[in-house]
C-alpha cells in the first residue's frame, strides 16, 4: 500500500475516506462514522470508565457536556460540534477515483466507486485493493496462494506458477502451464502432454463419455425416483385401505354397543313398566282395605265416650260386618309381590369388574370368524349352492331332483347348518343386484311348506326383505314395518345377541342399524337366506354371497 493510499483511508470502517470530515484534532473520517461516534457518546453513562476506581474524581457539572474522543490521538470532541466537510481532501478521493477508474477494481470494496485492484488471486478467483490484500500478506492460510497482477481471466491461469495455461495433460485430465513442466516439477514426468490448443477433440470425446455416464446415472435416478414413487403410492394405498378397514371395524363395534345400549333401555324400561303395573294394582287394593280400616278405627274411637250399652252394640256390630276378613286384606299377596319385585333385579348387580371381561371377550368372539355353511338338505330345489356352501343363487331350472321332507317347497330359502342359542355372532350378506331378496333367522322347526314356510311370516323366523324399487320389509309374525331406504342396499349385515334376545339388521357398507328385533329365543336359530324373495320377479344370475365376520 502507497502513502497516499493510506491516507485516504478511514481507520474506523478501514475503507476510502467518504466525504470525509475534520476533526478538531486534525484528523479525518468518514462522517458517517463520526456520526456513529456521535451516537456511542450520548448512549454512554458518565463515569463508566471509572465506576471500578475508587480514587476517580467526581465529574463536575459543568463539564458534563457529552464528548467523543478520536480514535487515533484520543482528543476529545463535544457531541455539538458542528464538524465541516474537508473539501481538499474531498477533491483528492475523487481524482484518485478517477484515476483508478479505468483500471479493474477490488471485488470486496463497497459502494459505487470501488478501489482499483492491485493484486489478483488465482487461487480466490477474486481481485483485491492494497487495503483488501493485506489478509492474504499477514495471514498464514493465504500465504500459499498465488498473486498476479490484475486480471481479468484468473481461470485461465495456473494456481500452483500463476502462469498462462498452454498445455494439457491427458493421462491426468488437466491443463498446464510451462512451469508445471520444469524438471524442478515432477507431477507430471513421463506423462502424455500436449498443446491446449489440440485437446480440444479429446476433451470433446472425455466430454462424451461423461455424459454417457451421467446419462445413464441419470436414468439410473429417474428410475430409481419412479420405483419409489410407485413402491410409496402402493404403501400409501395400502395404509388407507388399512385405515378404512379398522374404521369399518369401529364404526360396526360401535354400532353393536349402540343397539346393545337400545336394547337394554328398552328392557328396563319395560321392565320398569311391568312393575309400576304391578305395584300400582297391588297399591289400589290395600288402599281401599286402608280406607275401610281407618273408618273403622274413627267410629271404635267415638263408642269409648258412649254410656249407652244398646248404642255401644249397634257400633260393635256395625264395624263388625264392614270388617274386611284377613284373607281379604292381600297381606299374604303382598309379600309374595315384594319377593317377585326382588327377583326381577337378580343380585350381584351390573360391576365392572365381572362384566366388561365378559362384554369384551363376547365381542373378541364375535369377529372371529365363525363359518357360517349353507345347509343343501332343507335347500330349495331351485337354489344353486357353492361346493364351499357359502354363495346361493336362485335357478329356473331344479337344480337338485332329490325328493326330501326336508327341503323347501315353494319358498326359495335355505338355512345354515349350525344354529345358535348363546353369545353374539354376526355375519354379512351380499346382495348386490339381486332384484328380491330376505336374510335372517329361523327355527328348524320352521314349515317346508305355505303358508309358515315364507321367511318371517311366522313366530318361527324373522326376516329382513327387499324388493326391486329399494321398498324394505321386516317381519316376525304380526311384526311387520314396511319403509324405503335412501340408498342401494349392496352388504346386510345380521347382529345377534341370543343371550339378549337381540337381532339387528344394518347396512355393512354405511354401518347404520336398519331394524332391530327384540326376541326371545327359546331353541337354537339358524341363519336363513332367500335369494328370490318375490315369485314373481325374474331370476338373478348374481348370487348371494355369505362372510363370516367383516368384509374386508
Amino acid at each position: 500500500m502507497d502513502s497516499l493510499d493510506e491516507e485516504l483511508v478511514c481507520v474506523i470502517c478501514r475503507d476510502i475516506l467518504v466525504d470525509p470530515v475534520t476533526l478538531p484534532c486534525g484528523h479525518n473520517f468518514c462522517n458517517n462514522c463520526v456520526v456513529q461516534l456521535k451516537h456511542w457518546a450520548r448512549n454512554a453513562e458518565p463515569g463508566t470508565d471509572d465506576e471500578d476506581d475508587d480514587n476517580a474524581t467526581p465529574t463536575s457539572p459543568s463539564l458534563a457536556v457529552p464528548c467523543y474522543t478520536c480514535p487515533l490521538c484520543h482528543s476529545s470532541c463535544p457531541v455539538s460540534l458542528e464538524l465541516k466537510r474537508n473539501v481538499v481532501l474531498h477533491n483528492i478521493i475523487e481524482r484518485h477515483w478517477q484515476a483508478g477508474a479505468s483500471s479493474l477494481s477490488c471485488d470486496l470494496c463497497k459502494g459505487v466507486q470501488r478501489a482499483a485492484a492491485d493484486k489478483s488471486c488465482v487461487n480466490c478467483g477474486e481481485s483485491f485493493c492494497a487495503l483488501h490484500l493485506m489478509p492474504h500478506q499477514e495471514n498464514p492460510t493465504f500465504r500459499d496462494h498465488v498473486l498476479v497482477k490484475p486480471t481479468t481471466n484468473i481461470s485461465r491461469l495456473c494456481k500452483q506458477h500463476g502462469k498462462e495455461l498452454e498445455l494439457y495433460c491427458q493421462t491426468d485430465q488437466c491443463p498446464l502451464c510451462a512451469y508445471c513442466m520444469l524438471p524442478t516439477e515432477t507431477s507430471h514426468h513421463h506423462h502424455q502432454v500436449i498443446k491446449l490448443t489440440d485437446a480440444a477433440s479429446i476433451i470433446r470425446d472425455e466430454c462424451k463419455r461423461e455424459l454417457a455416464k451421467v446419462d445413464k446415472d441419470l436414468a439410473a435416478v429417474d428410475n430409481g425416483l419412479c420405483d419409489l414413487e410407485e413402491t410409496a403410492s402402493a404403501q400409501k394405498d395400502k395404509l388407507k385401505k388399512q385405515e378404512q378397514t379398522h374404521l369399518d371395524f369401529f364404526r360396526k363395534v360401535q354400532l353393536f354397543l349402540d343397539i346393545e345400549e337400545r336394547a337394554w333401555r328398552k328392557r328396563y324400561s319395560v321392565t320398569c313398566a311391568q312393575v309400576n303395573l304391578m305395584v300400582d294394582r297391588k297399591a289400589a287394593k290395600l288402599k281401599q282395605s286402608q280406607a275401610i280400616l281407618r273408618q273403622a278405627k274413627g267410629t271404635l274411637q267415638i263408642a269409648f265416650g258412649m254410656e249407652n250399652p244398646m248404642l255401644l252394640l249397634q257400633v260393635l256390630s256395625s264395624v263388625r260386618s264392614t270388617k274386611i276378613k284377613e284373607q281379604d286384606l292381600g297381606l299374604k299377596e303382598l309379600q309374595e309381590v315384594t319377593n317377585h319385585l326382588k327377583n326381577i333385579v337378580p343380585e350381584p348387580h351390573f360391576t365392572k369388574k365381572r362384566n366388561i371381561p365378559c362384554i369384551l371377550t363376547a365381542l373378541g368372539e364375535l369377529f372371529s370368524n365363525q363359518v357360517i355353511q349353507l345347509d343343501t338338505s332343507n335347500a330349495h330345489a331351485q337354489l344353486e349352492i357353492s361346493r364351499e356352501g357359502i354363495t346361493v343363487g336362485a335357478v329356473e331350472g331344479k337344480h337338485n331332483e332329490v325328493c326330501s321332507a326336508e327341503r323347501f317347497s315353494t319358498s326359495f330359502n335355505v338355512l345354515a347348518k349350525k344354529g345358535y342359542i348363546t353369545g353374539l355372532h354376526y355375519w354379512e350378506v351380499s346382495v348386490k343386484n339381486i332384484p328380491s331378496w330376505a336374510v335372517g333367522v329361523a327355527y328348524q322347526s320352521i314349515p317346508r311348506v305355505p303358508p309358515g314356510s315364507r321367511l318371517g311370516t311366522e313366530e318361527n323366523s324373522w326376516a329382513f326383505s327387499c324388493s326391486k324399487g329399494g321398498l324394505c320389509c321386516a317381519q316376525h309374525n304380526t311384526e311387520v314395518m314396511y319403509f324405503r331406504y335412501e340408498k342401494q342396499l349392496e352388504n346386510i349385515g345380521i347382529y345377534l345377541d341370543c343371550d339378549s334376545g337381540i337381532l339387528a339388521f344394518c347396512d355393512a357398507d354405511s354401518v347404520q342399524c336398519l331394524y332391530t328385533f327384540y326376541c326371545t329365543l327359546n331353541a337354537p336359530v339358524f341363519p336363513a337366506f332367500c335369494p328370490k324373495f318375490n315369485e314373481n320377479e325374474e331370476f338373478s344370475m348374481v348370487p348371494m354371497v355369505i362372510h363370516s365376520g367383516i368384509i374386508d
